[in-house]
């Protein structure tokens, strides 16, 4: 199963394999003009060789594992302070349109969102009303109930948050998702249900203008947090 190179003149190669583990990674190969260029001595170097460049090998992907590890400690700790800090503040909180605020202007401030929803529904008219809007820092303003519509329908159906990363519009288009005047079709939709006793009350939703897959599933796990202390405060509230 050789596969002889166009235009080679090889006529000595010498190959070992690169072992990690008892596995192996990979093959250094030298290759000659000549006839009998290599002996046992060059093929015990190559092996040594072979053998130094997999440990460094696996000491840097050990390294690289680590520094992941390390920052997926560090991006947790930061979220629980974000959780426990808007808990906090959700606590303190008795009236319902302050609660749409602090979680509005938090997600405003963590996310990378440019435009942040949170909109209430109504089960008996099947409708939603926009609390907090805001695009690129503007407030959005669209008074009254409207129909859910597209993927927020898809999140009052499932009870299950909504993710898209890429094709946006297509979606949007497919599924009949309306757009508030004067906003703009995003590239990342990320939605999360707000449930009381199983029961959808409203519906957080993250949308970035800009770039697509924006968003993963740690955000969801992390939206999905805040979504239950948020539907639980607004539940005393109310």
């Amino acid at each position: 199963h050789y596969v002889w190179m166009a235009g080679s003149s090889t006529r000595s190669e010498l190959t070992v394999p690169i072992i990690v583990k008892g596995k192996t990674i990979g093959v250094l190969d030298v290759q000659s003009q000549e006839y009998y260029d290599f002996d046992q001595a060059d093929l015990e170097l190559m092996q040594s060789l072979a053998n130094q460049a997999g440990i460094a090998i696996e000491n840097a992907r050990l390294f690289t594992e680590s520094q992941r590890l390390l920052k997926e400690s560090e991006q947790r700790a930061n979220e629980l302070a974000i959780i426990n800090k808007v808990q906090q503040g959700l606590a303190s909180k008795l009236d319902v349109q302050s609660i749409y605020e602090l979680v509005g202007d938090t997600f405003r401030d963590i996310f990378n969102a440019q435009v942040v929803m949170i909109s209430t529904y109504d089960p008996v008219s099947n409708s939603v009303e926009h609390r907090y809007a805001i695009e690129r820092g503007r407030r959005v303003y669209s008074p009254g109930p409207h129909p859910p519509g597209g993927f927020r329908s898809q999140i009052i159906h499932t009870h299950q948050p909504v993710l898209i990363n890429t094709n946006v519009a297509e979606e949007a288009g497919f599924l009949g998702q309306p757009t508030l005047p004067g906003t703009v079709t995003p590239k990342s939709w990320l939605g999360m249900p707000m449930l009381v006793v199983d029961q959808v009350t409203g519906i957080l939703s993250l949308q970035n203008i800009d770039q697509e897959h924006a968003y993963d599933e740690a955000d969801v796990r992390f939206l999905q947090t805040i979504a239950a202390s948020m539907s639980l405060a607004l539940e005393n509230a109310r």
